[in-house]
Parts: structure tokens; sequence; C-alpha cells
């Protein structure tokens, strides 16, 4: 093997390249114990859902997973990206579905690096930067098909970013947006940026550091195009404009969706979240300050919406680490670190760094037992067994982060509710569940509904409330779970 191919492959930027592969382990340090891949409570009806649409042919157009809405419309507007973690977990089961998940994450990662290298030139900036990226996106890590709306996004900045030196390959972006479309509905959010690109160009102006550049006749005749053929490209899905809707479902109709689950909170600056969040904005800040860079508008209108979205909704960090961390690769480019030289490459130690990160990770991906037993910290899996013999006749009331593994693991018990938060919404059961779990005419809610079991934590208060009450008794428990039987 040639040596100048030996030194290029362990070169520095090659170190730093897999150290930041292994980043993933070090941002999620629970993920030996299987605590980030397995308390999202979406993806087992995530898999159920895929598991019928590969054993069916038929894509699912009504809720058969729950007796409070059995039967009522229901499209599933994530289909094509619950089929590679089924798919995961079939062959390998929670090992594979882990590893499912660890590969989006690596793809997104090397992607974050690949657009703050190419906007910054420097791989030191561009590492730096990526890290700051790997900490926002975390707070999404897990088997999440969010995931790969985020890939999407990726090429989409990538083609956005690249547009005035190669404008002939925006045009990829109708088939990503047909590919999208089926993926996550994060496509809408790719939409609007690709308005805000679109309107950056439509004037010219100089107003201190922010500059902005008019398109020429071609530009705007190309991204209009472009823009209204990715449009068109949206309804290339099995749900036809009922899938296009969607996003728009849950902006205006889910009001209580928003409010109550936890990912859609804004963002707390006494948290770790909010803490890293706030060190990127004021690096951003001083490092543009001390280079004094100019700024294009379309760059000044990305960063504001990645920002306020990632502070009005926990979830958007990730959003805001993708626009904002290459911009802040080019403000580190030469403020914090020298330009990276050839000559100063250490191969052998760079080999034996690159050894250890690669051991740290390979050593770090958890066995199927041991993500198995994790699903004990998060879900009712020692309550199955007696739910199943005392409860299969019976309507059972479940907690809303429990429906979905009950949905994969317990199927001949239909749930009260899951994480498909949107049907719930619709029908008022969200509401009810809320309401009987806060103690608000909880007995009543259970008699309306002829729940004759209900399964829920210790310490819950409608658990306390069914322990004093005439006609309940308590038929399991354990330092997770109580189920109680009328």
């Amino acid at each position: 093997m040639p040596s100048s191919f030996l030194r290029r492959f362990f070169s520095f930027p090659a170190m730093l390249i897999a150290a930041l592969a292994a980043s993933p382990f070090f941002a999620s340090l629970d993920i030996q114990a299987g605590g980030r891949v397995l308390r999202d409570p979406d993806i087992w009806w995530h898999m159920r859902n895929a598991e019928t649409l590969l054993a069916t042919h038929h894509f699912i157009r009504a809720d058969a997973y729950s007796f409070t809405t059995a039967g009522q419309h229901w499209i599933d507007p994530e289909w094509l990206a619950e089929i590679p973690y089924y798919l995961g977990f079939h062959f390998g089961a929670e090992r594979g579905l882990f590893l499912v998940m660890l590969a989006a994450v690596e793809l997104v990662v090397a992607g974050v690096l690949v657009l703050a290298w190419q906007r910054s030139g420097d791989i030191k900036a561009a590492f730096l930067a990526a890290w700051a990226a790997v900490l926002l996106a975390a707070i999404n890590f897990g088997p999440r098909t969010i995931l790969f709306g985020w890939l999407c996004f990726i090429i989409e900045l990538y083609l956005i970013q690249d547009f005035r030196r190669r404008p002939h390959l925006l045009c990829l972006l109708v088939p990503l947006f047909a590919l999208w479309i089926n993926l996550h509905g994060t496509w809408l959010i790719g939409l609007a940026f690709l308005g805000l690109f679109f309107v950056s160009g439509l004037t010219e102006f100089s107003w201190g550091a922010i500059q902005a550049t008019r398109w020429t006749s071609r530009e705007r005749n190309t991204l209009l195009a472009v823009a209204a053929s990715s449009i068109a490209a949206l309804f290339a899905n099995p749900y036809g404009w009922r899938l296009v809707v969607y996003p728009f479902d849950l902006v205006f109709r889910q009001q209580l969706n928003v409010a109550v689950v936890d990912e859609w909170a804004s963002v707390s600056f006494q948290s770790f979240y909010g803490s890293v969040i706030f060190i990127v904005a004021a690096a951003l800040f001083l490092f543009t300050l001390a280079n004094r860079r100019s700024w294009s508008l379309h760059e000044v209108l990305f960063t504001a919406l990645a920002f306020y979205s990632g502070l009005s909704h926990k979830r958007f960090l990730f959003l805001t680490g993708l626009v904002v961390c290459p911009l802040l690769a080019v403000e580190l480019k030469g403020a914090v670190f020298a330009p990276y030289d050839p000559k100063e490459d250490k191969p052998v130690l760079s080999a034996l760094v690159m050894a250890g990160f690669l051991f740290f990770a390979v050593s770090h991906i958890p066995s199927t037992p041991v993500l198995h037993a994790a699903e004990a910290q998060f879900f009712p899996v020692r309550a199955l067994p007696a739910l199943q013999d005392s409860c299969a006749n019976h309507r059972v009331f479940n907690r809303y982060s429990w429906g979905g593994y009950l949905i994969w693991n317990a199927r001949n018990i239909p749930v009260f509710i899951d994480s498909r938060t949107d049907i719930f919404e619709h029908h008022g059961i969200l509401a009810d569940d809320l309401a009987a779990e806060n103690l608000h005419g909880s007995l009543q809610i259970l008699d309306h509904y002829n729940i004759g079991c209900v399964l829920l934590a210790p310490g819950d208060g409608l658990t306390y409330l069914l322990r004093n009450t005439q006609g309940w008794r308590v038929q399991y428990e354990d330092e997770l779970t109580t189920l109680l039987v009328r």
C-alpha cells in the first residue's frame, strides 16, 4: 500500500473524523444502558405499522390499535421511515434497532461536518462546530423517524449552499421532497427555508454587515421552477393531499398536543440544552463581531428562524445545530486554531488515536440482552404477564407513554391511548386522559369508557385514588408499574 495513501488515511483530518464518529456515544452518556434507544414511546407503534404494511401490502388508513378510536380515519405520516427500524428489529432484535438508529445519527453527523467543512474550508473549525451540533442534536437521539427528515434537510442545505456555483443541482430538490414527505413532516421546514432563500435574492442592498445580492433572471426562474415542482412532488405519496396538509393540522388543530408533550416545550436556560444553545449563540455573536465578516441575507434569515424554532420547541434544537453550526465554523476559522498543515501530520499517533475511538465505539454498542433489560426501566415489561392474564377481556386504561409498548408487546389488548397523539386529540381522548390522570372526574371517565383495568405508575395520583376506592384492587405491582383491576 503506498505510503502516501497511508498518510492520508491516518492524517489529522481523518483522526478528527474518527473522533466525530464516536461523538454520539459521548453525547448520550446513558447509551450503554439503552436509555436513549428504548426511552422513546413511539418506536413500538412505528414498528407495528411497518410490520402491518409489509405483511398486508396495504397502507394504514384507520386506527386498529385502540378501543377508544378503533376504526376511525388515521393516516401513517411517517410510513417510509418506519421500515428501516422494523427491519433492524426483525433481523437483529433490539441491537438491530440500535444499529439502524446509529447509522442514521452517523449520517446526520457526517452531513453537518461536510457542510461546515465546505463553508469554512478548515477541518479544525468544522470539527469543533460539528461537535456543538452533536450536543444540540442529542435531544433527538434514539430510534426516531425525524432523523430521516433531518438527513433530507442536510441535503437541501448543501444544495442551497452550492446554488450560485452549481445551480443545475438544485433540481435534485424535486425528488428529495417526493421522498421527504413520506419520511417525516419536517419537509414543511425544508419548504420554509427554500422560501426564505428565494426571498433573500429578490432585492439588493448593503446594510452594515448584511449583504443582499439580487438573483439573475435565470437564477430566479430556476428557483421558481424548482419550488413549484417540489410542491407538486409532495403529492407523490399514498395518502395524497391528506399527507400534504398533515403538518398544518399539527400546527393549527393540535394545541393540546403541543401544550402537554414535553418535547414541544420551550428551552429552559437552566437546562443542559439551554446552556449549550447559549454558548453556541454567544460564540457565533462574539466571533462575528471580532471577524467583522459580512453575512448574506439568507444566512441571517436562516439563523433567525433556526434559533426561534429551537428556543420555542426543544425538539427543534436539532434544526438549530444543523443550520447554525456550519456558520459557526466559518467564524471559528483561523480565530481559534492555526490552519491545518499536512506537513505536521503524525500518522502513527493518528492511527493510535483512531484505533482508540474505534474501540470505544464498538465496545459501547450494547448487546440485545442489555437493551432488552433496559426496557424495564421505562416500560411495563414485568407487568405484561399479569396484564394479559387478568385483562384480556377488559378495557385497559394505560399510561400515555406506555401505549406504544403495549401495541407491540400485548397485541390482544387494545390500548386506551398511545403517543399517536393526533387521533386522540381530535376525538377528545387526550383531554379525557389528562383529566383522569389529574383527578378531574376520574371515576366518571373510567365508568364512561367501561374501564376494567388500569395500568399506571405507583406514584400516579389516579393509582392512589383507586387504591382507596371500593371495587378496585391491586392485581400486580413493582417499582415501575401498578395494575389495578375493577
